[in-house]
């Protein structure tokens, strides 16, 4: 049987979301359901959808095949990183330090100068920390606001972290009863970015987030109603 072409670089596990210990059933299951999410019937037109779904048979054929697939495991450990051996600095020894008193009496002189010196030094720097309190101030605010809306009970996907449905789901909730909005917008792009992986459906959750920043900043609400459609598919409630 001819070997299967694949990319080493592309970890096919990461990509249908399983562990290197997946069987053929669960490699199977797996790419049905990705397969639902990225059929063209439900994208049309999409290059985006497109693209995922000739990554993801990729990678079906890739683990499916025990020649392939193993063949594939040996090059992907080669791409492990290799661990650092720590090299121990040599002590530090302390050097003694002399005091002469010409030194003294020279620092006592220019210590009027360098007072005011200083003085002009706050009197420059002060508005800028203002403003860059000012500043820490509203984004505090900004990143904490989406905090208040995601729901605490989030499914975890195989690697701990919430996952690309349960994260669509909460963006749903923030955008589906909204009008086009950068502020909203700007909250679901940082929830989508603090909480999303490299997996294909959160590629597609990215891609919709940008088309929410675009439809906020042009006030587009057709443009922003069609990206709602798009989370509202991701997160299985249409």
């Amino acid at each position: 049987m001819p070997r299967i072409p694949f990319d080493p670089a592309t970890d096919y596990y990461q990509l249908l979301g399983l562990t290197p210990s997946a069987t053929a059933d669960e490699i199977q299951a797996a790419y049905r359901r990705l397969a639902k999410a990225y059929h063209p019937d439900l994208h049309a037109g999409s290059t985006v959808a497109q693209t995922r779904m000739a990554r993801v048979n990729v990678a079906k054929s890739v683990l499916l095949d025990r020649d392939t697939r193993a063949t594939y495991d040996r090059l992907r450990s080669l791409r492990r990183p290799v661990a650092r051996v720590a090299v121990p600095h040599p002590p530090h020894v302390a050097r003694p330090s002399y005091r002469s008193a010409h030194t003294t009496v020279g620092r006592m002189e220019r210590s009027g100068a360098v007072d005011r010196t200083t003085g002009v030094l706050l009197l420059l720097l002060l508005p800028m920390l203002g403003a860059l309190l000012l500043y820490v101030f509203q984004a505090v605010q900004l990143v904490g606001q989406p905090v208040r809306v995601v729901s605490s009970d989030l499914a975890l996907s195989p690697g701990g972290r919430p996952s690309t449905r349960s994260t669509a789901d909460a963006v749903f909730l923030m955008v589906h009863a909204s009008q086009p909005s950068v502020t909203v917008a700007q909250q679901v792009n940082n929830l989508i970015r603090s909480r999303n992986d490299q997996s294909p459906e959160g590629e597609l959750l990215r891609a919709v987030a940008r088309h929410l920043m675009q439809a906020g900043a042009a006030n587009d609400a057709q443009a922003w109603q069609a990206a709602v459609a798009e989370v509202c598919t991701l997160a299985t409630r249409c």
